[in-house]
C-alpha cells in the first residue's frame, strides 16, 4: 500500500542514481532550485567504487567544461589511431572524469539538502491519484515529479536496426618504461585479434607512468572477462612490456537504434540511456546527458515545455547504417574506422561524431570510406523502410485499375471482382482468423481443445442470434468492436507510439466512416432489408461524411509521418468510388488479413506453410459456417441475390470476427506491448 504519510511531501525522486542524475542535480544546484525540496534518490548501488570512465571532447570555453571542471582529473590536447601520429585537436581537448568523483559530487549535494537516499531497486513506477508512485520491494513512494533514468527497455527490432553492445575490460597500470607522449590518448588501436567482431584498445594515460588501456568489443555478444584478459594481456606486455594492475574496469553500453519504450505518465521524465542519451554508434554519452540536465532545469525553472533528446534524423540514418555493418560484418569494422580516422581530420571526425558538422563536410567524410559495406547496408535499410508501403501503395493502384475497368467494362469487372473476392477470403481472409486456438498458448503444437472450439463457434452463433432478434443492437456491437479490431492492426503495424489506444479508436473510426458513409446508399439497402433502422443517411450528406473524414485521416497521417498510413487514406479515398462490397473487400481482404497474417507469423515464430496447416481445420470450418449463414439469409430474406451476398458476406464477417476480435486483443496486447 502506497505509504502517504511518509511519501506526499517528496517534490522530486530520483529512480537511479548515476551519472545522468548526478548532471541534473548539478543543474538544478547551479539554478538554486533544490533549496525547499523534499527529494529522494532511489538505487540498489553504493556507488562508493570507481567503475566507469566518462569523456567528451569540447572547446574549453563550453558550458559543460566550466560546470564541470571541477570533476574534470584529466585532459588531452592530442589523439591517435592504431599508433599513429598524434593529431592536434585545437581548440578542442579530450576530457575525463571518474565516476568515484562523480559520485563523490553526488554524495556532496546529497549532505548540502538532506536528500534521503534508499538503497533498493525501483521495481514499478506509475500513476497514482496522489502523484506518481515509485515501488519498491518494501515501500511506494510518492512524488510530484520522478526523473527515471533506470536502464531503457529497448523496443522489438525491425530488420534494419540493431541492437549490439560496447563490452570493455579496462586495466589501470603502471609500466616501468615511461610513456613517450602522454598528452595524446589513443582512441583505437586494432592491433589485436578480431574474433569475428570488430575490437580495439581504447588507452588514456594518466602520467608518464599510469595508464588505462581497455580492450572494446562492438558486437552482439559481450566481451567476458575470460576471454579478454589473455588478448589485453598480450597487447600490454607487447607495447609498453612489464605492467602492475592498479584497477579494474569492465561494463558494457547498449548501442542501439530502436526505439525506446516511454510509459507516458505525466510527470515522470526519462534521463540518461532510457532518455536515449547515448549515441548509438559510439557510446557516448555524457555530453547529451549534461545538455539534457540543462533542458531539464531551464523547463522546470521557466515553466517550459520539455525538449526530448533527439539525433538529427541524417546522422540518425548514418548510425543505422553502421550498426547494420557492425552486425552483419563485424570484420568490416576494423577497416571502416582505420579509414575514418586515416583519411579525415581528428578534429572533423570527433565534430561528425557530434552531429556537429555540415552535410557538406558529412558527403567528405563518407565518400572517404569504404563503400561496399555500406551499399550493403543501405540495400537492406532502403527494403525495410519501403515494406511497408508495399501494401497500402498496391491497393491503391489495384483500386484505380478496378475503377477504369468497372466505368469501361461493367460486366468483366463483376467477374473479376467476384473472382478476386473468393480468392482473397480463401487464401487470406478466413485464415487469418482461423488460427485463434493457438493464441492463448502461443505455441504451434497444441492441441485444439474441445471446449475452445464450442465456447468459440458458440459465441459466433449467438450473435448471429442477436442479428436475428435485435439488428439494431448487433450492428451497434459490429460497429464499436470493428473499429476497434482494424484499427488495433493498423496502428501496430505501423508502429504507432503514444496514446495507442486513442489513436486505435481514432484511426478505426475514420476507416469504418470513411468505407460506410462514402457508400451511403448501398450502406441504407443493406441496413433495410436486414431490418436495421440505425444510421440511416441521405447520399449527399453521406458524401460529405467520408470526404470529411478522409481529409482528417490525411491530417493524421502526415502528423504522425507515417506514409503508409497516407497510402492507406488514398486508397480508402479512391475505394469509395467502387463498389461497397468492392471497397470493404479491398481493404478487409488486401490490408487487414494480409497485415494480420504477417502478425500471426511474427508473433508464434512460423512460416506460412506451418500456419496455413494450423488455420485448415478453424478455415473449414468457418466455410462450412459461411455456407450455413448463408442458407438461413437466402431462406428468410426474398431479396435479389446481390443483396443477399452482401448481406451474408457482412454477417459472417461479424459473427465469425466476434470471437476472432476477443483472441487478437490479447494477442497484439501481448505481442506488440512494445509499442
Amino acid at each position: 500500500m502506497e505509504n502517504l504519510n511518509q511519501t506526499s511531501y517528496i517534490d522530486y525522486l530520483f529512480a537511479g542514481a548515476g551519472a545522468s542524475a548526478t548532471l541534473l542535480l548539478m543543474s538544478l544546484d547551479e539554478r538554486g532550485m533544490l533549496h525547499g525540496k523534499n527529494i529522494v534518490i532511489i538505487d540498489p548501488d553504493t556507488k562508493l567504487i570507481n567503475d566507469k570512465t566518462y569523456c567528451f571532447w569540447e572547446n574549453s570555453e563550453d558550458l559543460i567544461v566550466k560546470r564541470c571542471k571541477h570533476l574534470i582529473s584529466h585532459q588531452w590536447e592530442k589523439v591517435s589511431v592504431n599508433s599513429s601520429k598524434p593529431q592536434l585537436l585545437s581548440p578542442l581537448k579530450y576530457f575525463y572524469i571518474s565516476s568515484f568523483d562523480l559520485y563523490r559530487e553526488l554524495q556532496r549535494i546529497i549532505e548540502k539538502y538532506n536528500i534521503l537516499r534508499i538503497h533498493q531497486p525501483v521495481l514499478e513506477i506509475k500513476k497514482s491519484e496522489h502523484g506518481v508512485a515509485a515501488i519498491t520491494n518494501d515501500e511506494t513512494f510518492l512524488s510530484k515529479t520522478v526523473f527515471d533514468s533506470r536502464p531503457p527497455y529497448y523496443l522489438n527490432l525491425k530488420k534494419n536496426e540493431s541492437h549490439l553492445l560496447q563490452s570493455f575490460l579496462g586495466y589501470v597500470i603502471e609500466v616501468e618504461n615511461k610513456l613517450p607522449d602522454y598528452n595524446c590518448v589513443d582512441l583505437m588501436d586494432f592491433d589485436v585479434e578480431q574474433n569475428e567482431y570488430t575490437q580495439f584498445v581504447y588507452i588514456l594515460p594518466f602520467s608518464e607512468n599510469k595508464l588505462l588501456v581497455e580492450l572494446t568489443r562492438f558486437g552482439v555478444s559481450q566481451l567476458m572477462q575470460k576471454e579478454a584478459e589473455p588478448i589485453l594481456d598480450k597487447y600490454i606486455t607487447k607495447r609498453f612490456g612489464t605492467y602492475k594492475i592498479a584497477a579494474i574496469e569492465i561494463g558494457n553500453i547498449p548501442m542501439s537504434n530502436a526505439d525506446i519504450l516511454t510509459d507516458n505518465i505525466p510527470n515522470v521524465i526519462s534521463i540518461g540511456g532510457r532518455s536515449g542519451a547515448i549515441k548509438p554508434s559510439t557510446g557516448y554519452a555524457f555530453k547529451n546527458m549534461f545538455k539534457h540536465a540543462e533542458n531539464i532545469a531551464n523547463s522546470l525553472q521557466n515553466m517550459h515545455q520539455l525538449k526530448v533528446v533527439n539525433h538529427i534524423n541524417r546522422f540518425k540514418f548514418y548510425d543505422r547504417l553502421l550498426l547494420l555493418i557492425l552486425r552483419n560484418d563485424p570484420p568490416s569494422g576494423k577497416k571502416i574506422f582505420e579509414t575514418l580516422f586515416q583519411k579525415n581530420n581528428a578534429k572533423n571526425v570527433l565534430q561528425f561524431m557530434d552531429e556537429k558538422t555540415s552535410i557538406f563536410q558529412d558527403i567528405k567524410i563518407l565518400s572517404s570510406l569504404p563503400f561496399k559495406p555500406f551499399l550493403k547496408a543501405w540495400k537492406l535499410d532502403i527494403t525495410v523502410k519501403f515494406k511497408p508501403l508495399v501494401i497500402p501503395f498496391l491497393l491503391t493502384v489495384f483500386a484505380l485499375c478496378l475503377l477504369v475497368l468497372n466505368s469501361v467494362n461493367p460486366t468483366l469487372f463483376k467477374w473479376v471482382e467476384s473472382l478476386l473476392f473468393i480468392l482473397g477470403l480463401i487464401t487470406v481472409g478466413i485464415p487469418h482468423g482461423a488460427v485463434d486456438h493457438l493464441l492463448e498458448s502461443r505455441n504451434l503444437y497444441s492441441k485444439v481443445k474441445l471446449n475452445f472450439v464450442i465456447k468459440y463457434l458458440g459465441a459466433a452463433f449467438m450473435y448471429f442470434i442477436l442479428w436475428l432478434l435485435f439488428p439494431n443492437i448487433a450492428l451497434l456491437f459490429f460497429l464499436i468492436y470493428s473499429i476497434w479490431h482494424f484499427g488495433q492492426a493498423d496502428i501496430n503495424e505501423w508502429k504507432i507510439q503514444n496514446n495507442i489506444s486513442i489513436k486505435t479508436w481514432i484511426w478505426g473510426s475514420f476507416l469504418m466512416g470513411i468505407i460506410l458513409c462514402g457508400h451511403s446508399i448501398e450502406t441504407n439497402i443493406i441496413l433495410k432489408n436486414m431490418g436495421v433502422e440505425l444510421f440511416q443517411i441521405n447520399e449527399k450528406t453521406g458524401k460529405a461524411i467520408s470526404i470529411s473524414l478522409t481529409f482528417l485521416a490525411f491530417i493524421l497521417g502526415f502528423w504522425e509521418r507515417k506514409l503508409a498510413m497516407i497510402l492507406s487514406c488514398v486508397f480508402l479515398a479512391i475505394s469509395i468510388q467502387l463498389p461497397l462490397i468492392t471497397s470493404f473487400g479491398l481493404y478487409f481482404i488486401g490490408q487487414h488479413s494480409l497485415n494480420g497474417w504477417t502478425h500471426l507469423k511474427k508473433g508464434l515464430n512460423v512460416n506460412n506453410t506451418s500456419l496455413y496447416l494450423k488455420a485448415l481445420p478453424f478455415t473449414l470450418g468457418a466455410y462450412l459456417l459461411f455456407f450455413t449463414l448463408y442458407f438461413f439469409i437466402e431462406s428468410s430474406l426474398l431479396v435479389e441475390f446481390e443483396s443477399q451476398i452482401i448481406i451474408a458476406f457482412f454477417i459472417f464477417i461479424s459473427c465469425i470476427s466476434f470471437p476472432h476480435v476477443l483472441t487478437m486483443n490479447v494477442f497484439y496486447k501481448n505481442t506488440f506491448k512494445s509499442h
